[in-house]
């Protein structure tokens, strides 16, 4: 009896002395899974905050940064390193809306101020209600990284629109000074209005302006150290009574062909020359712009801190782009290399003219009228596709018939007013052929070839992929044979 009562005892001392031990081990398995719930909480945390920072990374680095892929960013490629390939982003398409061109409106407007007032900065309120002397559209495709700019004769004849449907015909070069004046007195007023008719009458959609006057123009050409231009005998200016300001130190200024160099001054009074006609005039103002960004290349002015460019930029130009956009269109602007395009509404389009003078009945106005068809065909090699840019295309006929020359030219206008490819030239004839068929001596050209097939009804086995044995090849070249019948058959 004494036995079984002490085992009981036993046992129950035991029990007794076990149970805060099982307590305490439980306590420790729960604490112990609680800790790895909450170090897998922070690896959790830790790894979404990662693919959360990438795709912040990846959807703001195409929008700062115009025509770059992620791998030319290196803060943002360390950041993608880690991630496998199956997961890492895909750069932005050359259609992604990322790359998109960017176009800027030029206004350079007549401000003529006073021998009192000559040198002082002008005020929003002296920039305000003046006719636009100057107007030009800049576009920068992010994919060819090609600068193109495209001048609007100041007299051209438009439709301003105003609220209330309201619209009415007016010089182009009116449209900024009616916003200013009827919309609240700011610089936005006018380029707001501007832009709107530029958008409604052309087609043009604006991202940006900039306004300055002669003198902000003559203060930046003196900011780069003045430029060199070669002036051709057409645009030569013959010696003229000029001052700034219309009273201050009139004097006789001349601009003979061949190379000049000029300062801030004389730059202005060459671009703004226009007895001749406003069309050289617009030439003028081209060749000064050109000679200025070649300037500020050969000057490394690019590679200068982006802040300071930015302040000193908006120092002498009203504009409306932010710091943070400027920032990323900088290394866009560099990626050019200086190389830019000029176009102009009143150039004519082989042999046809685009603009011409026009008395306005009721004011007695001088304005120019122009040719819609010319202006798009202007408009569309302003702003070809970024697949077409610097590409040229040469015709030939293999078909033996009578009409192979009309064919070719026939071809040849419709590539460039309706597909606005930047060069179609007229080739010799080739050997006679039954099927027509394309050529590509540039393998990144493949895909304009496969269009131009599309075009003219051709199967993408009509493209052929060939080595190209000159530099003057061509990059594309069509050879109609004789089942050719014309674009769309």
């Amino acid at each position: 009896m004494t036995g079984r009562v002490d085992d009981a005892r036993f046992r129950a001392m035991h029990a007794a002395d076990t149970a805060p031990r099982v307590r305490t081990r439980a306590r420790g398995l729960a604490s112990g899974r609680q800790r790895a719930i909450f170090a897998f909480a922070i690896l959790l945390f830790g790894v979404t905050t990662f693919y959360m920072s990438v795709a912040m990374l990846t959807r703001v680095t195409p929008a700062l940064f115009p025509g770059k892929t992620f791998t030319d960013i290196p803060f943002v490629d360390r950041a993608l390193d880690p991630l496998p390939d199956v997961v890492r982003p895909s750069d932005p398409s050359p259609t992604s809306v990322f790359n998109r061109r960017i176009n800027l409106l030029v206004i350079g407007i007549d401000r003529r101020p006073s021998s009192a007032d000559v040198n002082k900065p002008a005020s929003e309120t002296d920039l305000g209600a003046y006719n636009t002397d100057t107007l030009m559209v800049a576009t920068i495709d992010p994919v060819s990284k090609v600068i193109s700019v495209l001048g609007i004769p100041r007299d051209m004849w438009i439709d301003v629109h105003r609220p209330g449907n309201v619209v009415y015909k007016d010089r182009v070069n009116a449209s900024y000074a009616t916003g200013f004046q009827a919309d609240g007195g700011t610089f936005e007023a006018g380029a707001n209005q501007l832009m709107k008719d530029i958008q409604a009458d052309f087609g043009i959609v604006i991202d940006y302006w900039a306004i300055m006057d002669f003198k902000g123009v003559e203060n930046l050409i003196d900011t780069v150290g003045g430029v060199t231009v070669s002036i051709p005998e057409e645009l030569s200016v013959p010696s003229w009574y000029y001052t700034d300001d219309d009273q201050t130190n009139p004097h006789y200024e001349s601009f003979p062909p061949g190379y000049a160099t000029l300062n801030g001054y004389r730059a202005v009074a060459f671009g703004r020359y226009r007895n001749d006609s406003d069309l050289f005039r617009v030439k003028r103002q081209q060749v000064i712009l050109r000679a200025t960004l070649a300037k500020v290349f050969s000057n490394g002015l690019l590679d200068s801190d982006p802040r300071a460019l930015y302040d000193a930029y908006t120092k002498l130009i009203y504009h409306n782009i932010p710091f943070a956009r400027a920032g990323g269109y900088l290394p866009l602007i560099k990626d050019t290399n200086g190389e830019i395009n000029f176009f102009s509404l009143g150039d004519p389009v082989e042999g046809r003219t685009t603009v011409w003078g026009f008395i306005v009945p009721d004011s007695g106005a001088s304005v120019l009228l122009w040719d819609p068809d010319n202006v798009r065909y202007w408009i569309g090699q302003a702003f070809t596709k970024s697949k077409y840019a610097r590409s040229t295309v040469e015709l030939q006929s293999a078909r033996g018939g009578g009409d192979s020359e009309a064919k070719l030219r026939e071809l040849s206008r419709y590539l460039r007013f309706e597909r606005f490819l930047p060069e179609v030239q007229l080739g010799p004839d080739a050997t006679i052929q039954t099927t027509s068929s394309i050529l590509v001596y540039s393998e990144d050209r493949k895909v304009m070839a496969e269009d131009i097939a599309g075009w003219l009804g051709l199967p993408k086995s009509a493209v052929t992929i060939t080595k190209r044995t000159s530099d003057s090849q061509p990059d594309v070249v069509i050879v109609l044979g004789k089942d050719y019948k014309g674009p769309g058959s």
